[in-house]
């Protein structure tokens, strides 16, 4: 029992500090803090977590120095992708295509949800999940404020969808998909051809619930649809806020382009991912800072930059590190699973796809694939189809399971503090409308994302054993 005494207290401290910060109710000081300041239960929460796992005895000093050195480097990427952000926003260049958009979809808010589903999923797979949560949540957030769209729910909910499914198909799509690709010596190319087919099924599986929501939405009493019901048609606004595609924007569009060819390259490389975020913090805060095309003081972007995600990601990484450590995670849990999983390609499937979906939501993704690649470090496969099957079921259920909760990818933190920082930023131009507006909370989140979660696990476990069923048909004549 004494085995048990650990783990116990680490899963119980990261349910317990996922459970509040999940939990939409805030006393008054917390509101006040948040209105503020931007201080969260992200902020502060994980730290006093971590400090209990210390106190108790169940997380080390050492695993937690381990866990700080070899992930501060994601930390410090995603401070990049903010700084990318903070400056495409000051430009205008959110402004600019908002307008592109709502006029393409020529007043059909039905076709504006489907077009940005598109959008942000074709975004997300060249680049990452959290530059889609940095980058389109404010274009979209803009677009609901030039048409008057007044529920934002159904655009922002699927956006949310669509950066964590296809996100699976490159290697570069999440931090996640890199650790796990790293453990099993995954190259660039390698990956997108294992993934690649498995991604574009879960994106078409999700286009499909996304569309049949949205007509139920307008057709059934049922609580959860009635939230994403969304007005027929949309306003057109009466000038163009940014008409034309400036030199300021060009700049900031191009070194948003440089990050991610440095992304590419650094991970092509494999080396840490610092190589590319410090230079690029240095060099978007340098032009912000030299252009002298810039209203605001550098200090406002630096303010605003997502400085929760450190305490969060950072706790959660030790944690992560301190129950891989325990005699409990080599002496039950490795011979559990290499028990479960020896019995096939099907319970493969159905545990890698479904089991990465949940531990994300315990751990947040990428501390939960930390955990998964120590996992499959340990693990001895009797057939190579079994091992591909479980791997390609556990980077689709990583990434699909993100927009179960909140906490379930460091890239909710972001959608939620982005969708703040936005709403803020138009009281004043639209404060009778700024009032009005509906806004997704987490617990509407849960909702949407488990639809989604359950179809697109599904899509993927079948295609899984369907591909196992087809390989045996044409491999059994030779064994034969």
């Amino acid at each position: 029992m004494a085995n048990l005494v650990s783990p116990g207290i680490i899963l119980g401290l990261t349910i317990v500090t996922v459970i509040l910060i999940v939990w939409d109710w805030r006393m008054n000081l917390e509101q006040y803090l948040r209105r503020k300041y931007g201080i969260d239960r992200d902020w502060w929460l994980p730290p006093i977590a971590l400090a209990i796992g210390l106190g108790s005895g169940a997380v080390s000093f050492d695993a937690a120095y381990t866990g700080f050195v070899e992930n501060i480097d994601i930390i410090v990427l995603i401070f990049s992708f903010g700084v990318m952000a903070e400056g495409l926003g000051a430009s205008g260049f959110f402004k600019y295509i908002a307008y592109k958009v709502v006029k393409k979809c020529e007043k059909a808010s039905f076709r504006l949800v489907l077009y940005m589903f598109v959008m942000t999923s074709i975004v997300t797979l060249f680049s990452t999940n959290d530059i889609v949560i940095l980058v389109i949540t404010p274009i979209i957030i803009e677009i609901c404020f030039q048409a008057k769209i007044r529920n934002t729910k159904p655009i922002l909910l699927s956006q949310f969808v669509a950066a964590n499914t296809l996100s699976m198909g490159l290697l570069i799509g999440s931090p996640t998909n890199i650790i796990i690709g790293e453990q099993v010596g995954f190259d660039f190319i390698t990956y997108f051809f294992v993934m690649i087919l498995p991604a574009l099924l879960a994106f078409s599986s999700s286009l499909v619930v996304t569309y049949w929501m949205l007509r139920l939405s307008g057709n059934t009493n049922i609580p959860l649809y009635d939230s994403l019901r969304i007005q027929t048609e949309y306003s057109m606004p009466q000038t163009n806020p940014e008409p034309y595609f400036t030199r300021q924007m060009r700049d900031w569009v191009f070194i948003f382009i440089a990050l991610i060819f440095l992304v590419t390259i650094v991970t092509f490389l494999e080396i840490s991912l610092l190589w590319c975020a410090v230079p690029s913090i240095i060099f978007g805060l340098g032009y912000w800072v030299g252009s002298g095309e810039h209203a605001e003081s550098v200090r406002k972007p630096i303010a605003r930059l997502p400085y929760g995600v450190f305490f969060f990601g950072i706790t959660f990484f030790i944690l992560a590190e301190a129950f891989a450590r325990t005699a409990f995670f080599d002496q039950v849990l490795i011979p559990f699973l290499n028990g479960q999983l020896a019995q096939g390609p099907i319970h493969a499937a159905v545990f890698g796809t479904t089991g990465a979906g949940l531990i994300v939501n315990v751990f947040n993704d990428l501390p939960a694939a930390a955990i998964v690649a120590q996992i499959l470090g340990g693990m001895s496969f009797d057939s190579f189809v079994t091992e591909m099957v479980l791997i390609q079921g556990i980077l689709a259920g990583i990434n699909i399971g993100t927009y179960l909760t909140q906490v379930g990818a460091l890239a909710g933190i972001l959608w939620f503090n982005t969708m703040r920082i936005q709403r803020s930023k138009y009281r004043d131009q639209f404060p009778k409308l700024a009032e009005e507006m509906e806004f997704p909370n987490r617990v509407e989140l849960v909702k949407y994302g488990m639809i989604h979660f359950v179809f697109a696990a599904i899509t993927v476990i079948t295609f899984l054993i369907f591909k196992w069923l087809v390989i045996s048909v044409l491999v059994s004549p030779i064994g034969a």
